[in-house]
């Protein structure tokens, strides 16, 4: 009974070096990566510019956080079409996160991603339509961001896509099919 005991107990070193190996592995891919990501970032590729964003938005084992230097990062995305940096930027520019806040611009980069079909910055699109935020007041154009984003069923589009009909009475869904189209084909104009 004691061999067996003495046998794992001279396992033990072993076990812990394993963990230790799988540890320091770990932290060495997660180093390589980010490193992977600064050197393709800095080579222009979009994705990467993203990436990088991020990791300076909420900080990595090798790059510190830095929200303004995601800033940067964000927008070398955006103008190159990530809708994810877009997304982020729009949200940045609409509550003046690290930026300034404009909600023009946080228009500008809503409409980026939410050309590309993504139903967050059509919902948050469309609330500025509706309020005339950065934009011109268009309930038309809410209306239609809104019902792009209740078809994907984003949360809670659906719901305010009714009231605003309900609270402005609006009649004509062949007019917001053709304005949805015309939005989602539009061409975008740079945001800087």
């Amino acid at each position: 009974m004691l061999r067996p005991f003495k046998e794992i107990m001279k396992k033990i070193p072993a076990l812990l070096l394993f963990s230790w190996l799988s540890v320091v592995t770990a932290m060495a891919a997660e180093g390589e990566y980010e490193s992977d990501i600064l050197q393709a970032a800095h080579g222009g590729d979009a994705g990467s510019q993203f990436a990088l964003a991020l990791l300076y938005e909420y900080g990595g084992d090798l790059i510190p956080r830095s929200p303004e230097q995601s800033v940067v990062w964000f927008e070398k995305a955006g103008n190159a079409g990530v809708a994810g940096a877009c997304l982020y930027l729009g949200l940045k520019y609409e509550h003046g996160s690290s930026v300034s806040q404009d909600f023009s611009r946080a228009a500008c980069w809503y409409t980026c991603a939410a050309q590309q079909g993504w139903p967050l910055a059509q919902f948050f699109l469309a609330g500025l339509y509706e309020h005339g935020k950065g934009v011109p007041l268009s309930i038309i154009t809410s209306l239609a961001w809104l019902g792009l984003a209740a078809k994907d069923e984003y949360p809670g589009a659906a719901e305010e896509y009714t009231r605003l009909m309900q609270t402005t009475g609006f009649k004509d869904p062949a007019q917001l099919k053709v304005k949805q189209e015309v939005l989602l084909t539009g061409e975008r104009s740079p945001c800087n």
